[in-house]
């Protein structure tokens, strides 16, 4: 009996560690692309359909907002399954409009590919923090005590 729970308590403590790292190696990666279209904002804007004075502001606002907003909450550990949910069609649209290899000029369709399967691992990623919640590790947990006091994967 003791062994079961050994083992329970073992795998919940390996679940927490992994999902702190999933939402810590994740987040930066929209920080970043978030913080560079705040500083590039024009640029950005009219790389979209619209431009940089109409609909392509606009779609760039969203992106920066949903970037940030949703790694800061990733990182931080708090509304991480919302934020996950919101940066699944998020990448996917993303990554259709970006990191299209099919349809690259020769010279970029080994980086565009690249990028493509990368981001397909990022969707296993959030689709990963989506379905498990934050863990152990984050702000909601803190908020919240489990048996005895110690948070739980939550």
């Amino acid at each position: 009996m003791f062994a079961s729970i050994r083992s329970a308590e073992i795998a919940g403590l390996l679940d927490s560690w992994v999902l702190l790292f999933a939402r810590v190696a994740v987040a930066p990666l929209f920080l970043y692309s978030g913080f560079g279209k705040a500083m590039a904002f024009t640029a950005t804007a009219s790389r979209l359909p619209g431009g940089a004075d109409g609909f392509g502001a606009l779609l760039a606002a969203g992106a920066l907002a949903t970037e940030i907003g949703c790694g800061t909450a990733l990182l931080l550990g708090l509304f991480a399954r919302p934020a996950a949910v919101i940066l699944i069609p998020f990448t996917i649209a993303a990554t259709l409009m970006f990191h299209n290899f099919w349809a690259a000029p020769e010279a970029q369709v080994v980086v565009q590919t690249i990028n493509f399967l990368k981001n397909l691992g990022l969707l296993g990623a959030l689709a990963m923090i989506a379905t498990y919640g934050p863990g152990a590790y984050s702000a909601q947990a803190a908020t919240r005590a489990g048996p005895r006091g110690v948070p739980g994967l939550s």
